[in-house]
């Protein structure tokens, strides 16, 4: 994805359309959508592996930030003011797995790899090495 990723802010939710970052969240829910392409939110265990390419950190910011807001932007949620159905999986604490990383880049993108563990496919070992 192009630009900086989402990251988690416990003051005032990105959900919420009058945040700053609100259009980050935005992006990254629409092309998890596309990449779903109509399957059901995956129920079981999930690795998340994340590549921020970046300069830095924004300022206040940690990669566990950035990890935290992929995570929770990709379940489901609902506040006072939005509902946000579940895309990917149920809730992010179905992330049982992963790796985060800084690649110091003056271009900012990231890449994202979700691994549903324990799925299988054509009756071969489950994706990821989970258990059946």
């Amino acid at each position: 994805m192009n630009g900086l990723p989402p990251y988690k802010d416990e003051h005032f939710s990105i959900r919420n359309v009058r945040h700053k970052i609100h259009d980050r969240f935005k992006a990254l829910r629409d092309a998890a959508i596309r990449s779903m392409d109509g399957r059901a939110p995956y129920r079981g265990p999930v690795r998340l592996d994340f590549d921020m390419h970046a300069p830095g950190f924004e300022a206040g910011t940690a990669l566990i930030d950035y990890t935290g807001g992929i995570e929770d932007i990709l379940d489901g949620s609902h506040g006072v003011e939005f509902t946000y159905l579940p895309i990917v999986y149920e809730d992010d604490c179905q992330v049982c797995a992963g790796r985060s990383r800084l690649i110091r880049d003056p271009s900012e993108f990231y890449e994202l790899r979700i691994t549903f563990l324990g799925e299988t496919v054509d009756g071969e070992t489950p994706v990821g090495g989970g258990a059946e």
